[in-house]
């Protein structure tokens, strides 16, 4: 009786670890079809959102940063989701944003986690403010016009 017993669980142990090989395939084939899914999305349509990767990253933290010693500086381990984003450049800006030697090139898609997310979408929106400011657009188009006029003497 007990090795009817240990056959049948072997063989329920078996069917199972089938099912799960079977599911983290799927998960994998899920995952693969996302990342081809947010790396495309620059061609499918333009959009200047980022999109969530569904992954994390570990960035070491400084706690205490006006500490000057080393041997006195606290660290930590923080996990942050990450992101893929579209670096999407005026004519002016060049051809692409470079960040401690990295360079970055327009129209590629990158995965970031939020800090430098932020400062990437900082720098991609100060160069569009950039390129409206020296192409001409009126900053003042919606603005009631006065006749104040500095350092011309009229009689």
């Amino acid at each position: 009786m007990a090795n009817e017993s240990t056959k049948d669980l072997q063989e329920q142990i078996a069917k199972l670890q089938a099912e799960l090989g079977v599911s983290n395939q799927k998960l994998t084939e899920a995952q693969e079809m996302a990342h081809a899914m947010s790396s495309a999305s620059q061609f499918i349509a333009h959009t200047a959102e980022e999109q969530a990767t569904g992954k994390t990253t570990t960035v070491r933290v400084l706690l205490n940063p006006t500490e000057s010693k080393p041997k006195m500086q606290k660290w930590k381990d923080v996990e942050y989701p990450t992101y893929f984003y579209t670096i999407d450049l005026p004519p002016a800006a060049g051809l692409f944003l470079s960040t401690n030697g990295t360079q970055y090139y327009h129209g590629e898609t990158y995965e970031f986690d939020p800090i430098m997310l932020a400062e990437m979408k900082s720098r991609v929106a100060r160069c569009w403010d950039h390129e409206k400011s020296i192409h001409g657009d009126n900053e003042n188009a919606y603005r009631k016009p006065t006749n104040k006029h500095f350092g011309v003497l009229r009689r």
